[in-house]
């Protein structure tokens, strides 16, 4: 099984790209900010309901602007770098950062667990590959290992996929294939070149409709995940650099504000309206019925209260930490800065 060194990535993103003398004035003047998302859909909801709901000009940031830069790994390399002050990812992100020298922290969730899929091909399925434990055992004809397609080894599809199977105790008889995004994950799948695919909201909707596969994981279904896992825990949360953080206390305030009024609204408003406000801006390849049918998928998962307990970190840090992700664990406390957060609820309720 391939695995992915973080930190000599990131290591080498803040060696070319080091951080600028003076950032933090540059923040607080220019007047564009940019705010990292990993994907461009219901997952990053929050950011794109703050920005099209005008809580960022509210709350003093006029000109935050959303951006996509086609990847977590990326996200995580332009803050590392002193491109934008804020972003959000998987908490392996900031653990990274900070494993390779630079200090960075949590300051709040937007979900309760990673919104991946474990989808099995219909006529593997069929014969009875219905559960992770199962999929292990298939014993191929041509004797090769069991192939599970994953965006690319070291991201979050992959993360997932490693965890379960190792909690199944089947990691040894499964190799990871990168088979990329969207249509080639879907082409993978339809032409068997891979046996199973660990798969996001949107992904998984296209293997129901056209009857390509079913899922023995999902992790929406809370009992599903909790077999697996334990309890529930981060699957993204909004992360800044430490020292950010610190010489832009008021700037820090203000995203954690706009992001948490996000979450509300997104609570408090049906998903045919969230569709209509972010549309114009965001999700433009989307149909309505397609980004309304996603968001009711996600919106059970996400954390309309932000909260990352300690128990909940000891409890993501088996994934976070485990064997194969190469990320050095970190305390909580040095982590994770709720203070933000808990002045956001006192304000906003």
């Amino acid at each position: 099984m391939r695995s992915v060194d973080r930190r000599t990535v990131l290591a080498g993103s803040i060696a070319s790209g080091t951080m600028l003398a003076g950032r933090h004035s540059a923040f607080a003047q220019n007047k564009e900010i940019l705010l990292g998302i990993p994907v461009e859909t219901s997952n990053s909801l929050m950011f794109m309901v703050a920005s099209a709901a005008g809580y960022f000009k509210a709350e003093g940031l006029p000109g935050a602007r959303v951006t996509m830069p086609q990847s977590g790994t990326n996200v995580r390399q332009m803050l590392a770098a002193g491109q934008m002050p804020f972003a959000m990812g998987d908490p392996i992100h900031p653990l990274a950062i900070t494993g390779a020298g630079k200090a960075a922290q949590m300051l709040m969730s937007v979900d309760t667990r990673a919104s991946i899929a474990m989808i099995v091909r219909q006529d593997l399925y069929e014969k009875g590959i219905d559960t992770p434990q199962a999929l292990g055992d298939l014993k191929k004809a041509d004797g090769s290992k069991v192939a599970i397609g994953v965006t690319r080894v070291g991201a979050q599809t992959w993360l997932y996929g490693d965890q379960i199977m190792r909690k199944a105790n089947k990691i040894d008889n499964v190799n990871f294939v990168n088979v990329g995004e969207g249509a080639n994950m879907l082409g993978a799948f339809k032409t068997g070149r891979v046996d199973a695919i660990m798969a996001n909201s949107l992904i998984y909707f296209a293997t129901q409709d056209e009857k390509l596969g079913t899922p023995v994981f999902n992790a929406v279904d809370e009992k599903v995940w909790l077999a697996f896992f334990g309890s529930t825990f981060a699957g993204q949360v909004c992360f800044a650099m430490a020292d950010q953080i610190k010489a832009q206390p008021q700037e820090t305030q203000s995203f954690v504000n706009a992001v948490y009024r996000a979450l509300q609204h997104i609570k408090a408003t049906p998903s045919a309206d969230l569709v209509k406000l972010v549309q114009p801006h965001f999700m433009g390849n989307f149909k309505p019925e397609v980004a309304m049918r996603e968001i009711d998928y996600l919106k059970p998962i996400y954390s309309y209260t932000g909260e990352i307990t300690e128990a909940q970190f000891d409890n993501g840090g088996k994934v976070w930490f485990s064997e194969g992700t190469k990320v050095k664990p970190q305390p909580y406390k040095d982590m994770v800065d709720l203070s933000f957060l808990a002045k956001a609820r006192a304000k906003f309720g």
